[in-house]
Parts: C-alpha cells; sequence; structure tokens
C-alpha cells in the first residue's frame, strides 16, 4: 500500500486520472458493489503486477474496480484539448448535481474531474465504469 502525499492541490504537477487502466503501480480508487456504484477505498492502495493477474482470472478488472494514475492530457483519448471528456459527457448524461456528503476518495485534492467540475463531479464518478465490456456481453 502506498500512501497519498501532503501537498496542497496547487503545489502538484499534474492531476489524478480516475479512471486509468489497470497496470502495475496503479493506484485502486475503488470497487464495483451490487449497486452498480463505485465504492471508493477509504486508503490508497497500489496494486502490482501478482494483484493484476488474480484479478483477470475473472475477467477485465477495469469492469470490476476503478484505477488511478497521473492524467495522460493530450495523451489520452478522452482528452478535449482543454479537459477530460469522460466526466462532462457523464454529468452531462446524467444531469448530476452535487450532493452535500461527498463519498470517500482518495485522490480529491489531485482528481482531474474534481478539479474541472467541483462537487457536482463525485456524485457522477461513483457511477462511471471503465471498462464495459462485460456488461455488454
Amino acid at each position: 500500500m502506498s500512501v497519498a502525499g501532503g501537498d496542497p492541490p496547487t503545489a502538484r504537477a499534474s492531476h489524478t486520472c480516475p479512471s486509468a487502466p489497470a497496470t502495475a503501480g496503479a493506484g485502486l480508487l475503488g470497487v464495483l458493489g451490487p449497486d452498480g456504484k463505485i465504492h471508493n477505498l477509504r486508503t490508497p492502495m497500489t496494486v502490482d503486477a501478482d494483484f493484476l493477474n488474480a484479478a483477470k482470472t475473472a475477467g477485465p478488472p477495469e469492469a470490476r474496480m476503478r484505477f488511478t494514475g497521473t492524467c495522460q492530457t493530450s495523451g489520452c483519448a478522452q482528452w478535449t484539448g482543454s479537459r477530460c471528456g469522460v466526466i462532462d459527457r457523464a454529468m452531462a448524461a446524467l444531469q448530476a448535481h452535487a450532493t452535500p456528503d461527498l463519498p470517500p476518495c482518495t485522490i480529491r485534492a489531485t482528481c482531474r474531474w474534481f478539479a474541472q467540475s467541483g462537487p457536482k463531479a463525485c456524485p457522477t464518478c461513483a457511477l462511471i465504469v471503465t471498462d464495459t465490456r462485460l456488461a455488454a456481453e
């Protein structure tokens, strides 16, 4: 397990992607619950190759878990040129509104989606599953 640093968001050089691929060294943000929502971990966890190999035996890990990594900005297909399009599209589709009680989140201080949309991103974030291949089959 790794613990996130205590730097304020303005001191960080980059943002954290809350929907990164499952790769060794990625953070595990949360797990898909029976209610169809991502339930965030309360303690930061970094995954390794052994964890991912075990997780892959049940299908794509991204279909059941959400991972974090460094936001790749223009290196990501979801980048619109100035922001991440994932949360914008999801919030528009769900017509998301801020909730008074934000769910626990280990990356909020550096989260790309929170930096773009503030607290309104959080309830929508819980509904986003990175890989839906299993759901389509």
